[in-house]
């Protein structure tokens, strides 16, 4: 707790380019924008990271990242279940301990 973590991540996108990936440390009430490890181009992986400032006290935080392309296209919330099994891009959040 009260300390710096640092999160990785990676976003891609099938048409254009990662413009921006938000992430949100409070469960998806406020977003930052994180840095960019690589610069986006076209139909490729984006690596990202961003430091995290952990709360002071110990507790469950959710973490969910979430990106925007070149069209202006963001994540979508939840899987759609039109697109079957086969793709997922929806947010994915993961609740992470804070000691």
């Amino acid at each position: 707790a009260n300390s710096t973590f640092r999160a990785y991540g990676a976003a891609w996108t099938s048409d254009g380019e990662i413009t921006k990936v938000e992430l949100s440390t409070d469960g998806g009430r406020n977003w930052s924008e994180v840095t960019f490890i690589d610069k986006p181009i076209p139909n490729a992986w984006c690596r990202w990271e961003f430091d995290w400032h952990t709360p002071s006290k110990p507790g469950k935080p959710t973490l969910i990242a979430r990106a925007i392309d070149s069209k202006g296209r963001t994540q979508p919330i939840e899987r759609d279940p039109d697109r079957g099994t086969y793709m997922i891009n929806h947010l994915l959040p993961i609740t992470v301990e804070v000691r």
